[in-house]
């Protein structure tokens, strides 16, 4: 009998899983209306939740008007950069008429031909003009950093409508999130909400089980698994269904075990350790058949592999040594 088996594996510990979305809202508020009931079935871009609108159409209203506000103090500074510039070259003209005049007068001063009081009216004209444009230039450098250094940009481009516009575009996102909607198709479960009620973001609401094609995950223990392979052929039987046996191939096997995933994962380094066989859970493709029932997801199953092996007598020599060998003090 021993040498006669050996050519499939199986095991009891496997559930049927399907694809599950966690809905959950993107920003706080308050339950305007529900759109889903429990158990409902619903298709991808469905509006399931709406929440109340109205604060967040007041802060994009907000928002928009401080947009508003920046492009106009952006513009009003172009164009009073513009005004000071061309200020600028008529009080640097004006200086350097004042400068040759008073160039003039000093050499009239120096042959005796213009008076000194000419000559500390005509510097002192200058001096005053060469100060105007200094004033008007520093003006102008402030009216530059305002503008960002580049009077000639694109109003938008501008660092404080930037701003304002991330600013508005947060909002009207905001604004979008009040209305949650179907991320897959699916049916909607745990559907517990009514309206009024408050919610938090990112807070799990209730969840739609895809409407795809469910698959089994089996928790083959690791000393079955010394064979198995994906594409191997499989047999699947449900607990709910116990006389239909679904055809099925293994699709993949897990690159770790269910321990390695525990939030409290095992400890070996202690001076107890008790051996313990691991389980790998393998993904097992289930193949449609005619008239099937309902698949559920966490339905309980039974599952043999067929590895495609037989045993031999030295397969019953090397198990036979190595429990002598376990045995052994």
């Amino acid at each position: 009998l021993w040498l006669r088996g050996g050519g499939s594996v199986g095991t009891e510990d496997a559930y049927v899983k399907n694809d599950i979305a966690q809905i959950a809202p993107e920003i706080a508020g308050r339950v305007a209306e529900v759109r889903v009931r429990d158990h409902a079935q619903v298709g991808a871009g469905d509006v399931l939740v709406k929440l109340d609108a109205e604060p967040f159409r007041l802060a994009l209203a907000k928002a928009e008007a401080e947009l508003d506000a920046a492009r106009t103090t952006v513009e009003t500074a172009r164009a009073q950069w513009l005004e000071t510039t061309s200020e600028l070259g008529e009080v640097e003209s004006q200086a350097d008429y004042l400068n040759r005049q008073a160039s003039r007068q000093q050499a009239l001063a120096a042959s005796g031909v213009a008076s000194q009081t000419k000559l500390e009216e005509a510097m002192n004209a200058a001096a005053v003009a060469r100060d105007r444009v200094t004033v008007v230039k520093r003006r102008l450098n402030r009216m530059l950093a305002v503008l960002g250094g580049n009077p000639e940009a694109a109003t938008d481009e501008h660092p404080l409508v930037r701003e304002k516009l991330a600013e508005r575009d947060r909002a009207a996102l905001d604004l979008r999130r009040t209305t949650i909607t179907a991320p897959i198709g699916g049916t909607a479960v745990n559907v517990r909400l009514q309206p009024g009620d408050q919610l938090k973001p990112a807070t799990p609401i209730f969840v739609i089980v895809a409407a795809t094609r469910p698959w089994v995950e089996a928790n083959m223990k690791e000393t079955d698994l010394t064979h198995v392979v994906p594409g191997q052929k499989a047999s699947v039987v449900l607990d709910i269904y116990p006389d239909i046996a679904w055809q099925a191939e293994v699709e993949s096997i897990s690159p770790a075990t269910g321990a390695e995933f525990a939030i409290l994962p095992p400890q070996n380094a202690s001076g107890n350790w008790v051996k313990v066989v691991q389980r790998l859970p393998v993904r097992v493709r289930l193949l449609p058949r005619p008239g099937e029932p309902p698949l559920r997801a966490g339905m309980t199953a039974t599952v043999t592999i067929d590895i495609g092996r037989k045993r031999s007598l030295a397969d019953l020599f090397r198990t036979t040594a190595s429990a002598s060998a376990a045995s052994r003090p």
